[in-house]
Order: structure tokens, then sequence, then C-alpha cells
């Protein structure tokens, strides 16, 4: 049956939204802010790299404490990480200083926003177990427009007043991330007061992770190869601006690009419930997975500012689809009882993936040149694509 847009979906998208924007100011303009204070690409790079793998190694771990305890709430845990980014922001627009002190915070910021994604999609998952009328696919796909809007405005605010707008802008988002927190947090107890006690779900004990990995061992190789594929992925979104200025533009371009290629994320996220019945989840997976590399190779190739843009519409039946149907696909192949880490390490998987491509990239972006640094993600994410379909797999879940 059809889901209908009602207030949890609005509420959700309020978070999902918000998350997005922040992520739009602390990867996407990262360059602008951290080149801004003076710093190379390849310190970019390790500063993208290590906030990631704080992100990386904390979602997973946030996921398994509500996993274990299911009386910690999502809301209680988001709102600790957002409180910490108000200070971070804050920090980071008083000392914009090419220092430690600013790499550190701008390392922490980022450590500390990627969880919330975590764990926002393992309350989806919550909401729709309890029968909530949440559409996710709309949620998401509003997410996307979100960080259109923003990434468009923000290219004109920077290249008019510079990058010190960006930590302003960031509490900004943090603001309505907490506003939007409360009411979905409502919105959960209220769902889950209507609904009778699942026994089962109850008397299930969360897996330790070396436990889930023995359990899970071709999800796990997919997520390995959405490692590999998400570097590729990420060498592009993390240093855009290196490949717009090489094809002669600056950042109200880039902006502009990003804004486009988020634009194209929103027809297939809103619609994700309509796609046709004949394919399961996995081969819409499998789909996502091909089109990864397909789209990397556009983008490596395009010769000019419109092509380029023409290219970035591979993001939809790429990145887009895989995003929209990644939740569904992991609590369709994973127990109940894991749900909160599968979600979890789907998304660190991801950041795995930035984290390797801000190392990989900030050398090879400032050694190789933009043309090599791309045709060497193009053959970093053929690999990706390949691992990843050898570990999909369908496997129908009883209900217990």
């Amino acid at each position: 049956m059809k889901k209908k847009l009602s207030p949890v979906t609005f509420h959700y998208t309020l978070i999902t939204g918000g998350f997005w924007m922040a992520f739009c100011v602390v990867t996407a303009y990262a360059a602008v802010y951290l080149q801004g204070i003076g710093c190379n690409n390849q310190e970019l790079g390790l500063i993208l790299a290590l906030g990631n793998v704080g992100g990386a190694v904390l979602s997973p771990v946030l996921g398994a404490l509500i996993d274990r305890n299911r009386k910690i709430r999502h809301a209680a845990i988001v709102n600790v990480l957002l409180a910490i980014q108000v200070v971070l922001l804050i920090l980071l627009r008083v000392h914009p200083s090419h220092d430690l002190l600013t790499a550190i915070c701008y390392v922490l910021y980022i450590s500390v926003l990627m969880p919330v994604n975590a764990v926002n999609l393992d309350l989806c998952v919550r909401l729709e177990r309890t029968k909530a009328p949440l559409n996710f696919g709309f949620a998401r796909s509003m997410g996307s427009f979100s960080f259109v809007i923003l990434s468009t405005l923000l290219g004109v605010v920077t290249a008019r007043w510079g990058y010190l707008t960006l930590p302003f802008t960031g509490l900004a988002v943090v603001v309505l991330q907490f506003i939007g927190n409360r009411f979905i947090d409502r919105d959960l107890r209220e769902a889950e007061a209507s609904m009778p006690p699942d026994e089962s779900l109850i008397q299930a004990k969360s897996s330790s992770l070396v436990s889930f990995v023995k359990e899970n061992r071709m999800f796990c190789l997919m997520l390995f190869g959405t490692i590999i594929l998400f570097i590729s992925h990420n060498m592009d979104g993390n240093f855009l601006i290196n490949e717009i200025r090489n094809l002669g533009g600056d950042t109200a371009i880039m902006g502009l690009v990003a804004a486009f290629t988020a634009i194209t994320e929103i027809p297939v996220m809103m619609f994700s419930d309509r796609l046709p019945k004949r394919w399961q989840t996995v081969h819409y997976i499998r789909l996502a997975l091909v089109f990864f590399t397909i789209k990397i190779l556009a983008y490596a190739l395009a010769p000019n500012i419109p092509l380029f843009f023409a290219a970035r519409t591979l993001q939809a039946p790429s990145y887009a689809l895989y995003t929209v149907l990644i939740v569904r696909y992991a609590d369709s192949v994973v127990d109940r009882k894991d749900s909160a880490k599968a979600q979890s390490l789907a998304f660190s998987m991801t950041t795995i993936g930035s984290v390797l491509a801000s190392l990989i990239g900030g050398a090879m972006f400032d050694t190789a040149g933009v043309r090599t640094t791309m045709l060497t993600a193009v053959a970093i994410s053929a690999v990706g694509t390949v691992i990843a379909l050898l570990g999909t797999f369908s496997r129908r879940k009883a209900d217990s």
C-alpha cells in the first residue's frame, strides 16, 4: 500500500534534510574552508581521512549500543552529537587558522557528524517496523533537495563573502536538526506505544561485531566492495573543486555542479516505492553497483563544464538508487537483533571509502594531476563493483 505524506514523514524529512545540509558544509565545502585557511590538497586529504576514520569507528559503536540497550533513545544520542558540533563550529569560526587546533576541530566535527546519519537510518527501520506512516524515499529525496539548495547558495555566498560563512551555516543546520529530532522522537514513542510487545525481538541478543561478520559473510563482502567503490565516489566528491578548476570553473560553478548532481538524485529517491516489482531489491542494488563505475568513467572523460554537467546525471542510477535501497536491503538480509549494527556498518563502509579517497586523492591531485587521478578512480571503482556484486544475495527472513 502506497505511503502518504504524513507528520512522521515531515519530521523525518527535517532530520534527513538537516543531516545532508550539514554534510554539504563539512564535505562538499571542506576544500573551500580548509584551503581558505591555507591547507594544501594533502593536508585537506589527511584531515578528511582522519575525520572519516573517527566517524567510521563511532558509527558501529553507537549502533551496537542501541542494539544492546533498547531503552537508549536515538534522539538522546543524536542530541549529544549535535551539541558537540555546536562547540566545534564556534571554534572553527573564532579560530580559523592554519594550525593544529583548527585541524583537530575539523577532524572532530566530521567524526561526530557522520554517525548522525547511521542513527537516523536505524530510526527509519524502527519506525517502519511499528507501521508508522513513513515515506523514506520522499524524506531522503528531500535530503538531496536540501543539499541542492544549500550547495547553490553556498557557492554564491562563499564566492562573495568567503569561507568564514561556513561555520555560521553549520550552526543554523544544527538548530534545524535539534528541532526535527525532538519531533521524530515523539513520533517513535507514540508508534511504539501502539504496538504489542515483540517478545522475540526483546529476547534476541545482539551479536558482537566478530560474530556479526561470521554470521553475515556475504553481506560483509558486499560492504567491503562498497568501501572500494566509495573510494572513487569520494575522490570526486571530496576534491570536486579540483575537477571544476581543471575545466575552467570556480567555487560558484562547483556549487552549481554539486546542486545539479543532487537534483538528479531526487526523482529516484522520491519514487523508489514505485520501482517495477519484477525486480527484487537486490537486483536494483546490483544495477546501482555497475553504474557507479560507469559514472566515474564519464566524469573522468568529460572535456568541458557542459559535458561534466551531463555526466552528473549518472548519479541517479548509481548513488541515488543505492542510497535509497541499502536500508531496505540490509534489513532484508540481516537479523533484526543486529539491525542498528547493519545500518551503521553500511554507512561506515562508505565513510571508510571517503577516508581512503582523501588519502589517495589528496596525494594524487597534487602530484599526478586531475585526469590521471580520475582515470585511476575508474579502475578502483571497477574492482569495487566486482567484489560488491559477488557479495549480493537474496534472502527472505522470517518475521521473528
